[in-house]
């Protein structure tokens, strides 16, 4: 089922094309349990995913894991059109068992997150990608079962042509800056302490400006933004596995409040820490 709100658990499928005409950014990093997959067809992005930037051409298709903490910028003033399909693991593993088997969740777990498409395969995912936004896109309700064929049927010529570069020398579309690097591991191993920009500019021997300018320019988030990231995925894990009451766990991630807690963690997985535990929670 189609529906316009992606963060709803409830819902196992959700396709979206558009095309922006003028500079356009993600107002806030986001994660979910769904898979991603992204494909730009017109104009160049840059893609914040986890602890990586990566940048992003027509013809590339993005591969996002369940839970990954992503964003996207702009790349100066460039028009942009893309394709966006989230899905969950039950969409394709209850269609069928046969297609269980194939482990076609694997693309998500591979170095390539990034795929430049060779134009063999690009004309057929594209081919793929449009009967998808036809069907998933239409105003009636869409036919479940043909979604889950043409979605099984463009996880298994991504898994085909991961293989196909795998045997090729692949050059990663990552972004790298040594410095920004090392403040993105200081920070992923930290989280839970009290960080201020001032603390981690002192760390790294420069001014809390320069810092927070240079992590703007190379990640498109601010430090805020990012600690607090990390600090609801880790939030999400206590959620499902724990029996810890949620200020407890807004604490023990970092969080000064659990209302500040819990506003965070809406904004960024669109349901409150307590709609997201009765979802989830294997406790």
């Amino acid at each position: 089922m189609v529906k316009q709100f992606v963060f709803e658990p409830h819902y196992d499928f959700y396709i979206d094309k558009t095309c922006k005409r003028t500079i356009y950014n993600m107002d806030f990093f986001h994660m979910h349990k769904k898979y991603e997959i992204y494909y730009l067809t017109e104009g160049s992005r840059k893609y914040f995913i986890d602890d990586s930037i990566y940048l992003v051409n027509p013809g590339n298709l993005v591969l996002i894991d369940a839970d990954a903490v992503h964003k996207t910028a702009n790349m100066g003033d460039v028009p942009h059109s893309r394709i966006v399909i989230n899905f969950s693991q039950n969409f394709i593993d209850d269609f069928s068992n046969e297609l269980k088997a194939l482990e076609l969740m694997s693309i998500f777990k591979t170095k390539f997150t990034v795929l430049p498409l060779s134009f063999k395969y690009k004309l057929i995912i594209e081919n793929i990608l449009s009967r998808l936004v036809e069907i998933g896109c239409d105003e009636k309700e869409p036919h479940k079962v043909i979604l889950q064929l043409l979605l099984s049927e463009l996880l298994i010529m991504i898994k085909e042509y991961i293989e196909v570069v795998e045997e090729k020398q692949y050059e990663s579309h990552r972004i790298v800056n040594t410095r920004v690097d090392k403040i993105l591991k200081y920070m992923s191993t930290n989280y839970s302490d009290e960080l201020t920009l001032t603390s981690i500019a002192e760390k790294f021997f420069i001014s809390p400006f320069y810092l927070s300018k240079i992590f703007k320019k190379s990640t498109n988030l601010s430090i805020v933004e990012y600690i607090n990231s990390l600090r609801i995925r880790e939030a999400k894990e206590l959620l499902e596995h724990s029996s810890l009451k949620i200020a407890d766990i807004a604490e023990k991630v970092g969080f000064s409040s659990s209302s500040h807690f819990s506003r965070t963690f809406k904004l960024v997985t669109g349901l409150a820490p307590q709609q997201y535990k009765k979802y989830y929670s294997t406790k």
